[in-house]
């Protein structure tokens, strides 16, 4: 993890330190402990200015009192989706207590969230061992993209095409639902008709694109395309604020801080506030939002222009979040789904 982008933002730095005590003692209780002595010992506010200092200037060499947890929960928040929107304050089973500063940038942005939280949703299979595979994201009219490994999970390539995989005799089906939301039994099942191109190899960028029915099981129409940034002077640049929208799953991260994260609800729509991280000009962008394994294929949108900045594609656990940059994604439609 770029600690170093978290406490850039001195806001979220203060916000950290004065209400230090009152995260700890909510981490202690979540933790079962009857009393916050066990964590009082190694982790006072003193050792979190320290922490937080180094943090800051990228010094930081980690140890086990706990804090990087506590500060990957309280800074980099993930919100349950419901109704097509999001609650910074109430969806947390445990209480525990989140960035004010990050809520209120969640709130700000809003209506440019709710209006591409719709055409976000989970790839579901059929005739599978796995009941789902990852996330996807309406990027055209009647198309969807995802990664190249959550499609080939589904559909190989086969000279110029791309037919769904056969297992044990049955063909495979993808589906996606843009809904999947937490306690709402409401679908919104679209069939995905053909695999329109999937990356060749790991040497191109984790992409593939989906052609998706125009209307769901139940007669309701596609939702719209997410508009995709176009460059730098569209967002793509260090330290912009985004929110990753996605499913993720258990997946294998530490079980420990999965659960205080997740608070062990997986499989549905979520959103994960963060910042881009650093820019490869000739791939990748990186981020540091939570995620877990499901997200693969998640949107990375802008919290100021809602536009897609990127796709993620993968999470290095303790490190950092990968994402083809929306400009390759909008070349390989050009060149793939024209």
């Amino acid at each position: 993890m770029d600690y170093t982008q978290i406490f850039a933002d001195p806001e979220l730095k203060d916000e950290f330190l004065d209400r230090f005590e009152e995260i700890r003692d909510a981490a202690a209780g979540a933790a079962g402990l009857e009393s916050v002595g066990a964590l009082d010992a190694v982790l006072d506010v003193d050792h979190a200015a320290d922490a937080v200092k180094q943090m800051s200037e990228g010094t930081w060499q980690g140890d086990d009192s706990g804090v990087e947890a506590i500060i990957l929960q309280f800074g980099r928040p993930v919100h349950l989706i419901r109704g097509g929107t999001f609650d910074t304050s109430a969806d947390a089973p445990d209480g525990y207590p989140e960035s004010e500063v990050i809520a209120a940038r969640l709130r700000a942005a809003r209506p440019r969230l709710e209006r591409v939280i719709p055409s976000v949703g989970r790839v579901d299979l059929r005739n599978h061992r796995e009941p789902w595979a990852g996330t996807g994201w309406m990027v055209a009219e009647g198309i969807a993209v995802t990664n190249r490994h959550v499609a080939r999970a589904f559909a190989e390539r086969k000279g110029g095409r791309y037919p769904f995989r056969t297992i044990s005799g049955r063909n495979v089906r993808a589906d996606i639902d843009w809904r999947r939301e937490y306690r709402r039994p409401q679908e919104s099942r679209f069939r995905v008709t053909e695999v329109i191109w999937i990356a060749p190899d790991a040497t191109h960028e984790d992409v593939a694109l989906l052609r998706v029915a125009p209307t769901g099981e139940d007669g309701e129409p596609l939702p719209a395309p997410i508009p995709l940034a176009t460059g730098e002077r569209d967002g793509l640049s260090v330290g912009r604020w985004v929110g990753v929208i996605g499913y993720p799953g258990r997946g294998k991260a530490d079980p420990d801080d999965r659960q205080r994260i997740f608070d062990g609800i997986y499989d549905h729509k979520r959103l994960a506030a963060g910042r881009l991280t650093a820019i490869e000009r000739d791939r990748w962008v990186f981020h540091d939002a939570t995620t877990l394994a499901g997200n693969s294929g998640s949107a990375v949108v802008d919290l100021t222009t809602g536009r897609a900045l990127a796709l993620h594609f993968a999470g290095w656990p303790g490190e950092r979040n990968g994402a083809v940059r929306a400009t390759d994604v909008a070349r390989i439609l050009r060149e793939h789904a024209s």
